[in-house]
């Protein structure tokens, strides 16, 4: 431990030698004038506090830092926030910033603007880097907005930042608008938009995400993510408990051809495609799993207007009302697929006549049998029919344990042949947790949201969840367009057990009609959704 401290140190002083550290408040009051000041390769060093203004690069390539930079104390980047005091964007990169403009270790909030409540990033290239983007607003880009850029983020939490309902492309955390961004270790949950509720990628940008988790995020289209006539590449990333009003539960591909690798798309929610809505769009889809989503249509894949998914190595289960869906009045569709677990097989496809399904070989319609707990829950138990079952031929195979050579390291399944779903294939190295340590979104030891119960029910059920520390806990219920009918509790719960009874009425007391409908748990630190049924 102290040898690791003494090169840091080392590296430290080396790399700055040559430049000089401004120190904040000591040296001056502000960091925005200890930017000024500021020469390139410069560091303003900021110690921990509340700082209420509003900063601008300039143009500068410079490091401005709490004191995560020269320890690696992530309790530095909650201890040192810059609080936009709803004046304007709390960060602006407007004057050609490159990738050697550095912010790093502190908490970004309380941001305002039309464009980029909490970073307003233009024609520039910053690096972001372990750096909490929280409770901003704007038109476009509540957490970021990013045109004609190539900004870097790494180690970034981007939550409950809100775009409302304007009009237009806008993006409640990410807004990408003809630019290059590339997301590492990245968590956006509990954001809000009129689309794209976590982020929005338009007009021939490029999105490239690794390691990212997309949760909680809420919009009236492309609750998870909005990709319009842009590229987009996922690998190891997940998008779950998404809400739509309209299309697109967990994402929505319009006129773009992405790339999907080791990607699990579960219990999101829209009125089309729980899961993935896509036209004029070839997805590639490799080792996905989507499961549990629900819509009125195409509950794991709608596709309408000349779409063209591929499907490899992938399972489709337990989406309501059908896993695949095919529009009835757009262009016709087609899809392939090879190697992969279908809920109801071929004939359970829904094409309404318009379009091709290509069912190539390798194809299963067995239970796959997901361990269903834990930090993975949709890897598979070693007795499951999709372990060792996608397709041999391709060049790779599930990562290797090097302590028993020959069978697959966790959380593959099997020999080192390719899995079905999301944890096998080329990618998967123990899917990391993502984004800051004391904001990982989805902890199922902390908070844990049961299946409501009875399911159906009539007149009444029982809804429990157990939180593991004493937090802010909002309970509400949906109808299946997505509408808030009832708020079942807002208030700070001690921890433990709880559980709280839904009579079927909505918030003027009226019953509501047989149905689906939704239960939503959202604390500070996660966003969980689950479906049930009334039957009268």
């Amino acid at each position: 431990m102290y040898k690791y401290y003494g090169i840091l140190i080392y590296w430290f002083i080396f790399c700055y030698s040559y430049a000089t550290i401004i120190n904040i408040p000591a040296d001056y009051p502000t960091i925005q004038q200890g930017i000024i000041v500021a020469v390139e390769g410069d560091t303003i060093l900021v110690q921990p506090g509340s700082y209420f203004e509003n900063i601008n690069y300039y143009g500068k390539n410079i490091t401005v830092a709490s004191l995560y930079l020269t320890t690696q104390d992530t309790s530095y980047i909650s201890q040192t926030i810059i609080d936009g005091n709803q004046i304007a964007s709390v960060v602006k990169f407007e004057s050609g910033e490159d990738s050697t403009a550095v912010l790093t270790g502190f908490t970004i909030t309380n941001g305002n603007s039309g464009w980029g409540g909490g970073i307003y990033c233009y024609q520039s290239s910053p690096d972001i880097n372990n750096v909490k983007i929280t409770y901003n607003d704007a038109i476009q880009g509540g957490g970021i907005y990013c045109e004609e850029s190539n900004p870097r983020l790494d180690n970034v939490t981007i939550s409950y930042n809100d775009t409302g309902w304007g009009f237009g492309p806008a993006g409640g955390g990410i807004c990408c608008w003809q630019s290059t961004l590339t997301l590492e270790n990245v968590t956006i949950n509990g954001n809000i938009s009129n689309a794209g509720g976590g982020i929005i990628c338009v007009q021939e940008s490029d999105l490239s995400l690794t390691n990212v988790t997309i949760s909680g995020n809420f919009a009236e289209l492309g609750g998870g993510i909005w990709c319009g006539n842009s590229s987009m590449s996922m690998v190891n990333v997940k998008i779950s408990d998404n809400l739509a009003v309209g299309i697109g539960g967990g994402v929505v591909f319009d006129i773009c051809n992405p790339s999907l690798v080791n990607v699990t798309i579960s219990d999101n929610i829209a009125e089309q495609g729980g899961g993935i809505c896509c036209w004029q769009s070839a997805l590639t889809l490799e080792n996905v799993t989507i499961n549990g989503n629900t819509s009125n249509d195409g509950g794991g894949i709608w596709c309408g207007e000349n779409a063209n998914p591929i499907l490899v190595n992938c399972i489709i289960w337990n989406d309501s009302p059908e896993e695949i869906y095919f529009s009835s009045s757009d262009e016709p569709n087609s899809i392939t697929i090879s190697y992969s677990d279908i809920e109801g097989g071929e004939t359970g496809i829904v094409t309404n006549n318009n379009g091709t399904v290509n069912w190539m070989e390798g194809n299963i319609n067995i239970d796959p049998l997901f361990v269903g707990t834990g930090e993975f829950p949709y890897s598979l138990l070693e007795y499951s029919p999709c372990v060792d079952a996608g397709n041999p031929a391709l060049i790779y195979s599930d990562p290797e344990d090097p302590t028993n050579p020959g069978y697959a390291l966790y959380p593959a399944m099997g020999t080192i042949i390719n899995d079905m779903g999301a944890y096998g294939g080329p990618n998967v190295i123990g899917w990391p947790v993502v984004g800051i340590d004391d904001d990982i979104l989805i902890q199922t030891s902390e908070v844990l949201l049961h299946q409501n119960y009875p399911n159906p029910f009539n007149p009444s059920t029982t809804i429990e969840f157990s939180i593991q520390n004493s937090s802010k806990v909002v309970l509400a219920i949906y109808n299946i367009k997505g509408q808030k009918i009832k708020s079942l509790l807002s208030d700070q719960i001690t921890a433990g057990k709880h559980s709280i009874i839904w009579n079927g009425e909505d918030a003027s007391g009226k019953k509501v009609s047989s149905g689906i409908y939704f239960y939503k748990l959202i604390t500070p630190n996660a966003s969980h959704t689950k479906k049930m049924l009334l039957v009268k």
